[in-house]
């Protein structure tokens, strides 16, 4: 898959874990969250529950929410409302990593949330889970 910047966001094309595809760079217009999903199956559900449970946050800030993933545990779409991206080749993770700092230490296996501007400008990235919370204050106090 090539990718190319739409305004700082890598703007591939995925697809949904529910059938259609999805492109980050539609979302420049709005705070733009991506959610690379850890690959262990419990530390995932973990994560998506955390930003399930913000969910009804997100109207204040304006912000979108994309979720992707790897290879997804069986049965997951039935535990979770978020669809998410398939990123089973790695394309959408490499792309993302090149606009982060090079001190940030990420690892595709442990996931990390990347936060862009409205005007989708990369704002920061926050390396491995357990960062929903961070992820949302940041969001109310630029919104």
């Amino acid at each position: 898959m090539d990718s190319e910047l739409t305004f700082g966001i890598p703007d591939i094309e995925l697809p949904w874990n529910r059938g259609g595809t999805v492109k980050p760079g539609c979302f420049a217009g709005h705070q733009l969250i991506v959610l690379f999903l850890p690959a262990d199956a419990v530390q995932l559900v973990a994560e998506l529950a955390a930003y399930e449970e913000l969910a009804p946050d997100f109207p204040e800030t304006d912000a979108w929410f994309l979720s992707v993933g790897g290879n997804l545990p069986s049965g997951l779409a039935d535990r979770t409302n978020i669809p998410i991206a398939l990123d089973q080749d790695g394309a959408a993770w490499r792309a993302f990593e090149k606009v982060a700092d090079r001190a940030s230490k990420l690892d595709r296996s442990e996931g990390a949330a990347f936060l862009f501007t409205r005007g989708g400008a990369f704002r920061r990235v926050w390396p491995g889970q357990g960062h929903a919370r961070e992820v949302m204050d940041e969001l109310l106090t630029r919104a």
